[in-house]
């Protein structure tokens, strides 16, 4: 599935809603493929881990190499990287989590960045938020024209 910036996004939601709408159902239905910086990151979890042996559950390093390898994810995957960065994201507030740490980096670090890291909670949370709003605006528009 091409990639869409936010920018083209936002200027696709404003003048063609429908346009928009098509083409995340269309993206839904094929999946959608993860930006070159949560691969990087990806990679990055992947290459820790092999090297310090620690880091991640053997799910978390199939995800590190499906978005290493940008193969497309469904939206239940998006959903469930939602999920894991929810729960998470206190595994960073440890000590070892940060540059500097004679522990560095702590397996939580690790885990993180092989399920893309900031760019994929970021990237995750957008496309998915997207997707359920367009779902919303057609399920909107079904119900106004059954009315």
């Amino acid at each position: 599935m091409p990639v869409v910036s936010e920018r083209q996004r936002r200027f696709l939601a404003a003048v063609h809603p429908d346009v928009l709408r098509r083409f995340l159902e269309e993206g839904a239905r094929a999946g959608f493929e993860p930006p070159a910086e949560v691969a990087r990151e990806a990679k990055r979890g992947l290459e820790l881990r092999r090297e310090y042996r620690r880091g991640g559950t053997l799910v978390g390093a199939r995800r590190a190499s499906q978005l290493a390898n940008r193969s497309v994810v469904s939206v239940e995957t998006l959903r469930r990287m939602v999920s894991y960065f929810e729960r998470h994201e206190v595994d960073l507030e440890a000590p070892a989590a940060r540059p500097g740490h004679p522990g560095y980096p702590s397996a939580g670090r690790i885990a993180w960045l092989l399920w893309g890291g900031d760019s994929g909670r970021a990237w995750s949370r957008r496309t998915l938020r997207a997707y359920e709003q367009s779902r919303r605006s057609s399920d909107a528009r079904r119900d106004d024209q059954s009315d």
